[in-house]
């Protein structure tokens, strides 16, 4: 049977991977309070609750607005309806299990959820920060989770080509933006996955730049995503609307190889510091290296930007399963800007790319 975001035996497996986190850190439980970690774990889709998991068993604890949404939704955890405060509610919960040792995920725990919580477990159980993230237990996509972020995709690009359709001369960043943003609702997505950016002109030297009114002239950067049963996308293109300046086409020939020289690096077991690297070596060489200033990815999933990090400073190793994104950019202050975005799967034996539009300047690439 599917739920929101997967099989049961899908929310089985998910059980079992971070049961054995616990065991490897020698503690007795987790407490989760990340909405995006909970929907991954037991499927709830609310947006109140937390989730404790203990070496055998665990509770979802949520209030009277999700008592219905919560018995069709949740998987594999026991609900708890709670009346005054989800702190007390755990620390009845746990009354009789006292000396436990439980974990919370310190990247994304509120400093004030964690002491709330601390003061009604006090003499009950300790709350200890784990090691590393519970974002790196999402980042391999099941084949459920896959499919969906295939068909986000999908949504996304024929959303985008029907909107570049209907531009224009008397078109803005924000006809364009809103265009695809219409479209990509039509054809079934549920919400775009962050606010649309159309930058033209010198304005796409801004890296998230909102859309203006300004007229769609010039190179014009365009980054967009859509939402689908809880799971994202995430893509951008750079397309000319008239002249191109000779910079600005130098700067995209560089970007893409530059993501064809990170795809080439990409397969397990890979640092994705690696990946970064390959990429950002090709812009450093070519004299640009400071107009290149972000990672080179992040994962998409649940979250827009989760794990894997793809950056100079990234810890994480690339495992099977993960998507992420390539997304090297060439930014020149009063001039404008070059970004090309493509989702990346990682397979056994390298990369399967996800996204499959023409990655040219000329709008007529793409009609």
């Amino acid at each position: 049977m599917a739920t929101a975001g997967g099989t049961k035996e899908e929310y089985a497996a998910r059980r079992r991977s971070y049961r054995a986190l616990l065991r490897a850190q020698g503690i007795d439980g987790m407490v989760l309070t990340h909405l995006p970690d909970i929907r991954h774990l037991c499927g709830f889709t609310g947006s109140s609750g937390v989730a404790l998991l203990l070496r055998q068993g665990g509770y979802f604890f949520t209030d009277f607005r999700y008592r219905e949404q919560s018995a069709r939704e949740v998987v594999g955890l026991r609900t708890v309806i709670y009346a005054t405060s989800v702190e007390e509610a755990v620390a009845k919960t746990l009354q009789r299990r006292r000396g436990l040792r439980l974990g919370f995920d310190r990247d994304v725990a509120s400093y004030a959820g964690v002491m709330a919580l601390r003061r009604h477990l006090r003499g009950i159980a300790a709350l200890l920060p784990l090691k590393g993230s519970l974002g790196l237990l999402r980042a391999p996509k099941s084949r459920s989770e896959l499919e969906t972020i295939r068909k986000c995709i999908d949504i996304a690009q024929r959303a985008f080509l029907t909107a570049l359709r209907d531009v224009d001369g008397r078109s803005s960043e924000f006809d364009l933006a809103a265009a695809i943003d219409i479209a990509a609702r039509r054809l079934g997505s549920e919400r775009p996955s962050f606010d649309t950016i159309v930058a033209a002109g010198s304005r796409g030297a801004l890296v998230h730049a909102g859309p203006s009114r300004k007229r769609l002239r010039g190179v014009t950067v365009i980054d967009w995503g859509v939402e689908l049963r809880g799971y994202c996308s995430d893509t951008t293109r750079t397309v000319a609307f008239g002249k191109v300046p000779p910079l600005l086409e130098k700067a995209h020939c560089l970007v893409l190889e530059a993501q064809e020289r990170a795809l080439d690096m990409v397969r397990p077991g890979v640092k994705a510091r690696k990946v970064d690297g390959a990429a950002r070596e090709v812009i450093e060489r070519a004299g640009y290296g400071d107009a290149f200033g972000h990672g080179l990815g992040h994962g998409v999933g649940l979250e827009v930007h989760e794990r894997p990090h793809v950056s100079p400073a990234s810890r994480d190793i690339i495992e099977e399963g993960m998507v992420f994104t390539n997304e090297p950019g060439i930014y020149l202050p009063g001039i404008g800007g070059v970004r090309v975005e493509d989702m990346v799967y990682v397979t056994a034996t390298g990369p399967e790319l996800l996204t499959t539009l023409p990655r040219g300047l000329d709008p007529s690439d793409y009609i």
